[in-house]
């Protein structure tokens, strides 16, 4: 086997896989905070690295490793060979480090230091000196156990602890939040969205076979969400009824390590309007955070402007995907496909008919959770047609 395996934050397993499968494809899943992406390109192509691009629009993704091999858990002697038999084979002359790292709880009788210690000294050799300081090669390990303690409920568990292995690929580079932190930026509310979510929501809203020109929010805030969009080059169409809020996020904008040639446009208009706004485009994703708060949502006012906004975003771009957040119960985070959540003040069954009416099929739905008593639903849609 080869590709390349892609280890996930342990926040939300469920929504890293999602979002690993919006920006690449089809991946086959070998823990919960580990997949397996086999449709790797050589790593001297252009592809390569342009994968590696767009694996690092990820929010939950922390490594990216070049698929070595995996194994069930039994003694560490054997786990150490199996690693060294596939280092004789596959690793490159140069120096090397051994690293591992537990996903999930820890491991009975597995100890990850005596792991490193035994397969390193079984490596090493004349032409694979060890460096742990500035290695030319990092082989890594991941001892796979239950993911405990978990915060949203996920449908795939860990039924046997697992050691995965391969070497990981320093070209990949994770997003760095450093200075973008909503309280860094020249104009900053409380009920700002931290940038990690932001971009999740867009990678969300990403589709494997679309590289997307713009990405539009009608509900803008401060611009957490477009202000991700825009650093990683994709053009902004930004809006928000309130004035206030259409001439800060301008200063965001403005602010932002934007790349040269991005474009971003900002305008004061209603949802119901960013159709006459924007016009027709192409490749588009829609990624918003509605208005916050219960009190938002007690009208039918606060749906059917949710629902405007669906309406409107098929006006733009008729093939474009959405990515939202809706308000929830705390009970939502068990995310029991069975039960019927309350969403927006109403059964989850008919804010899908509603959403499904308007030309829209939820094909991810998800809490996340704010405090102990309000979760919010991450809900990605795509066209119906």
């Amino acid at each position: 086997m080869s590709g390349l395996i892609l280890v996930g934050s342990g926040w939300h397993p469920l929504l890293f896989r999602a979002e690993i499968n919006a920006l690449v494809g089809t991946v086959d899943v070998l823990h919960p905070r580990v997949v397996h992406f086999q449709n790797t390109p050589p790593p001297s192509s252009q592809e390569y690295t342009n994968l590696l691009s767009r694996l690092s629009r990820a929010a939950l993704l922390d490594d990216v490793v070049q698929f070595g091999g995996f194994s069930d858990i039994s003694e560490l002697d054997i786990l150490a060979q199996n690693i060294a038999n596939w280092a004789d084979d596959n690793l490159p002359a140069g120096s090397f480090s051994v690293r591992g790292r537990y996903l999930g709880s820890a491991v009975e009788g597995i100890s990850r230091r005596g792991l490193e210690i035994e397969a390193g000294g079984l490596i090493y050799s004349e032409t694979n000196p060890v460096d742990l300081e500035n290695p030319e090669h990092e082989v890594v390990f991941f001892i796979c156990g239950a993911v405990d303690g978990a915060t949203h409920g996920d449908s795939v568990i860990c039924d046997k602890p697992i050691l995965i292995w391969g070497i990981r690929e320093k070209s990949f580079s994770r997003p760095n939040y450093i200075g973008r932190q909503p309280m860094d930026r020249p104009f900053f509310k409380p009920v700002s969205l931290e940038p990690r979510l932001a971009r999740l929501m867009v990678s969300l809203s990403h589709r494997p076979e679309i590289e997307p020109d713009f990405a539009i929010d009608p509900f803008c805030g401060t611009g957490g969400i477009v202000i991700e969009a825009a650093v990683q080059g994709i053009s902004v169409l930004v809006s928000d009824l309130d004035p206030v809020m259409a001439h800060g996020v301008k200063k965001n904008l403005e602010w932002a390590e934007i790349p040269e040639g991005t474009l971003v446009e900002v305008a004061r208009c209603s949802t119901r309007s960013i159709s006459e706004q924007w016009g027709s485009r192409k490749n588009c994703i829609f990624a918003f955070d509605p208005p916050y708060g219960r009190n938002a949502w007690k009208s039918d006012d606060g749906l059917e402007l949710f629902l405007a906004t669906l309406t409107q975003a098929l006006l733009i771009d008729p093939h474009s995907s959405i990515c939202s957040m809706l308000p929830a119960g705390a009970e939502s985070l068990e995310n029991d496909p069975s039960q019927n959540y309350i969403v927006m003040g109403r059964p989850w069954s008919e804010v899908t008919e509603k959403i499904h009416a308007c030309g829209w099929d939820v094909v991810l739905n998800s809490p996340v959770k704010v405090h102990k008593s309000l979760a919010r639903m991450v809900i990605v849609c795509h066209p119906s047609n």
